[in-house]
């Protein structure tokens, strides 16, 4: 996630005290106002817009706020996300866990809702299963490559107790990503079994440069290949398909979600993906 601290004028942050006049305004108002003059203390910057984008609990009374913000600097227009913490006394950009170091602002994922759980998004595992998993995927991304599989796995082997969903998040870095998602979805509409496994395990590397390669048929030749399918160019690119390609990536943004694979668990964000595993022992 971006910052903007570097385009704003430095100011103190450690604390925010409450005032008389800030009596009556709920904790999340506070944040919000003190957010709104730290960014407009900057004469460079004119702001356009502050949102909340969502509030998310913490440990010890601490939660953290990521903001949309819009506005204008050296006359470009620019829309980043910012995120600070508080417990309602203090207000900090940066909180840190003392025992690892490790900064929460690796935790600032929203809580996945029921849009991410439909029937279309489940590639193994039962609907009604215990736990949910959701998994933003790119099947030219070398660790999706090596995770994937085994996620499929255990949801296969335990149906009660997992759901695995997939969304797909091709990278830009990838350039033919989508239509192999694209044909993905088209394999698996016409009802070819275990169309997610044989994707991460098809090893596509060895038929075209997943980096380099830009030839979207050369891409579509090897799937056709692997599958033993006859899948044309003109289903990859059709309307509908690459409606529900843009919804993924919706999907993928709202989640805050920016590389692969990216785990959530029961809504939750997995940094390790081996949340689950304490399921299915």
């Amino acid at each position: 996630m971006l910052s903007i601290l570097k385009l704003l004028t430095v100011i103190s942050i450690l604390s925010i005290s409450v005032t008389t006049n800030l009596v009556a305004k709920t904790v999340e108002e506070r944040i919000k106002s003190f957010e709104k003059r730290r960014i407009t203390s900057n004469p460079a910057i004119k702001l356009h817009s502050l949102k909340l984008s969502f509030k998310k609990e913490l440990k010890d009374g601490w939660y953290g706020y990521l903001f949309d913000i819009s506005f204008t600097a050296q006359g470009k227009k620019i829309e980043v996300n910012d995120i600070v913490f508080s417990n309602g006394k203090m207000i900090t950009s940066e909180l840190k866990n003392l025992k690892n170091s490790l900064s929460f602002k690796k935790f600032m994922y929203p809580k996945l809702d029921a849009k991410y759980y439909k029937k279309s998004h489940l590639i193994a595992g039962n609907i009604n299963a215990r736990h949910k998993l959701v998994v933003f995927s790119d099947p030219l991304c070398p660790n999706c490559t090596s995770t994937l599989p085994k996620l499929i796995e255990d949801a296969k082997r335990n149906p009660k107790k997992l759901a695995l969903y997939y969304v797909s998040f091709p990278l830009p870095m990838h350039p033919t990503a989508t239509t192999l998602a694209n044909a993905a979805k088209i394999a698996s509409k016409n009802g070819i079994k275990n169309v997610y496994n044989t994707l991460y395990t098809a090893k596509f590397e060895t038929y075209f440069h997943p980096y380099q390669n830009k030839n979207h048929q050369k891409t579509l030749d090897a799937f056709n290949k692997v599958f033993k399918t006859k899948i044309t160019m003109k289903q990859i690119n059709d309307s509908s398909l690459n409606k529900k390609a843009e919804y993924d990536i919706m999907l993928a943004k709202k989640a805050f979600v920016q590389g692969t694979p990216t785990l959530f668990t029961d809504g939750e964000i997995d940094l390790t993906r081996q949340t689950y595993k304490k399921y299915i022992k």
